[in-house]
């Protein structure tokens, strides 16, 4: 049977990404690196405009290499590939060339890349279920345990100021997580898929219930599928909820649903993958493992 999910023809487009101040508070490692929602927004922002799809579906997301972004920076060259698929759907890829001493060698590197699906008018939850139901506490039962966002930003997830989006306590118990996000204080950096810092804030309470209940410091490496209902904006506080899935060896899943005041869903992720990308290296600190 064919695989209508293959692409049927390729296109390369050259793109110049700026680099707006506000990149230089994400950092990993002492390196300031491209946030994955911000990958997606690129993609997204360099669309062909005949590519037939809505970017606010997307589909088999994969993080595969951090971007480095050197200091005093202010523009990366950059390559989107779009290649369209048999089913009027999309698969785009965000890539940088790398150039050998004396240009005697170019290879290209792969930093994310998402499908989006045909734009069929198929909504979040046809085929899945309904999309979870945000509440008062965290899934399940179970005790809980509180962090602040200070804490959060001083000792789990450093990073700087624009990227300290978490504004509740995380409330984190063994069947999930919750908290309170904002859209950032950055206009700008709203795009199609709306602000990125919700997202990118509710990847932090993940990664404190990882810390916490499996012991690891883990990274965003894909996602099954994103559903933005309603796009995010600057200024405005959200709600987010974390839940747990099985996981899949080393690598942690989980759904995230990101609600406004009335808790209607604004953005549906399932199957989140996180791992440790330090090969160990990275220990959570002792005072948030789980004590039985």
């Amino acid at each position: 049977m064919e695989n209508l999910s293959q692409p049927v023809e390729t296109v390369t487009i050259s793109v110049a990404i700026p680099v707006p101040v506000y990149l230089g508070d994400h950092h990993v490692s002492d390196r300031v690196v491209l946030p994955a929602v911000e990958a997606l927004q690129i993609l997204a922002r360099t669309l062909p405009a005949a590519a037939g799809v809505d970017p606010r579906r997307q589909e088999r997301a994969v993080f595969s290499r951090f971007l480095s972004i050197d200091p005093g920076v202010r523009e990366i060259p950059a390559i989107h590939e779009f290649a369209r698929t048999a089913d009027g759907g999309c698969r785009s890829r965000f890539l940088t060339v790398v150039t050998g001493r004396n240009a005697t060698w170019t290879r290209r590197i792969e930093h994310a890349s998402v499908h989006f699906p045909p734009a069929d008018g198929k909504k979040e939850g046809e085929g899945n279920g309904p999309a979870p139901v945000i509440g008062e506490t965290t899934a399940g039962e179970g005790p809980v345990f509180t962090v602040s966002p200070r804490r959060l930003y001083d000792e789990l997830v450093p990073f700087g100021p624009a990227y300290q989006n978490v504004v509740g306590d995380v409330r984190l118990a063994s069947a999930g997580a919750s908290a309170e996000v904002s859209g950032g204080d950055y206009p700008e950096a709203v795009g199609l898929l709306g602000s990125p810092f919700p997202f990118d804030a509710a990847l932090h309470v993940a990664c404190a219930w990882g810390q916490r209940y499996r012991g690891i410091v883990a990274f965003p490496v894909g996602f099954g599928r994103r559903e933005i209902v309603v796009p995010t904006r600057a200024d405005e506080t959200y709600r987010c909820r974390v839940v747990p899935l099985p996981d899949a060896g080393a690598v942690l899943r989980f759904d995230i649903l990101i609600a406004d005041d009335d808790d209607r869903p604004v953005e549906v992720i399932r199957g989140i993958a996180m791992r440790d990308i330090s090969g160990g290296k990275r220990k959570p600190p002792a005072w948030i493992g789980e004590r039985t």
